[in-house]
């Protein structure tokens, strides 16, 4: 292979050893075999069917090339051919890591940067620490909604549900809506008062059997250290992990209408008889800041501290999941490491 790629660099570059009458072809050939010694496949899951290249961090000696009597561009041409042959290989080589560029800095208690297909992980902190998760609850609670419930159903209001803590979304005592326009509210404004008349009018159950119908999908979903108590996340009882909440976000890519109620930055909706005018302003202030953003959902509690679950369209085009847990600021944070991703990958 090495040879092979020498005739072809001497070919495509005539100029190379007119430049440097005094290189050697075995000296080529051991600076070659350096650099595609760089690219070692983990055969770990080799058993599974499984091998994922990974590019070696220690640094190569192309730094010195001119001075040892190599063309640097023959070193370039050299790179290309070997990612390019890389590729061919393994569809999954890109992106590459630039080890040029630092680990990011975050605040956060636990953080994930993960590609949609979940095989791949750019970053990490404490992305197994079972940890409180706020109002990310309302994400499961979306999606047993779509699951179970009828969009078009009417829901009336009850007192319990306006008693929920916090005010956000607006309803009011037997106002009549349709289920659907409660999921806007709750995903939107993050009402309390929507998530709990949502799972209170489960048809044929109740409020107990909504939650247990979220555990049931967090264990299909091998979401081994979450739980779930209520539909709000009010309840600092409602845990998860990084990693949980990445299978979680996959899994609702199979659910459009969430993805498309969370990029929505404004919109109004009426209860049924069109007397109460709902005005909904997205509460993802990364909407505006981030255009790689294509939606996310927020969370806070004073045990959780702030949280952010995201949905990022990285450079190759594909879907990048980042989740931000125990932040003082979750719209830095996941901002922080959305530029960081961009920067320290060769996409």
């Amino acid at each position: 292979m090495i040879k092979f790629l020498t005739i072809i660099l001497v070919f495509l570059n005539p100029f190379i050893f007119i430049a440097h009458p005094d290189i050697k072809t075995d000296e080529l050939n051991k600076k070659l075999t350096i650099f595609f010694d760089s690219f070692k496949p983990d055969i770990k899951n080799l058993s599974r069917g499984e091998v994922n290249f990974e590019v070696n961090p220690k640094k190569l000696p192309l730094s010195t090339a001119s001075t040892n009597g190599i063309n640097p561009q023959l070193a370039s041409l050299t790179a290309n051919l070997a990612i390019a042959a890389s590729e061919q290989a393994n569809p999954n080589f890109r992106p590459i890591r630039d080890w040029s560029v630092a680990e990011p800095e975050t605040e956060a208690r636990a953080t994930l940067i993960i590609n949609g297909d979940l095989d791949k992980v750019f970053y990490q902190k404490n992305a197994g620490e079972v940890l409180p998760i706020a109002s990310l609850t309302k994400l499961m609670t979306a999606l047993m909604v779509l699951e179970n419930m009828d969009l078009n159903q009417e829901v009336i209001i009850s007192k319990k549900a306006v008693e929920a803590y916090g005010d956000l979304g607006g309803l009011k005592i037997d106002e009549k809506i349709s289920v659907k326009n409660l999921l806007y509210i709750m995903l939107l404004e993050s009402s309390n008062d929507a998530a709990t008349a949502l799972a209170e009018n489960l048809p044929n159950g109740n409020l107990d059997n909504f939650i247990n119908l979220m555990n049931q999908k967090a264990n299909e979903l091998g979401m081994e250290n979450t739980r779930f108590i209520d539909s709000t996340g009010y309840d600092p009882s409602n845990v998860s992990t990084a990693l949980d909440l990445a299978k979680l976000i996959k899994y609702s890519l199979s659910k459009p209408l969430v993805w498309d109620i969370l990029k929505t930055p404004v919109i109004d909706l009426f209860s049924v008889d069109e007397k109460i005018n709902h005005h909904l302003v997205n509460n993802n202030q990364l909407l505006n800041r981030l255009p790689e953003m294509i939606g996310g959902k927020t969370g806070y509690t004073e045990e959780a501290n702030e949280c952010m679950l995201s949905l990022i369209r990285a450079p190759d085009k594909t879907n990048l999941v980042i989740v931000v847990l125990g932040a003082k600021d979750r719209f830095l944070e996941t901002e922080k490491l959305a530029n960081w991703a961009k920067e320290a990958y060769i996409w």
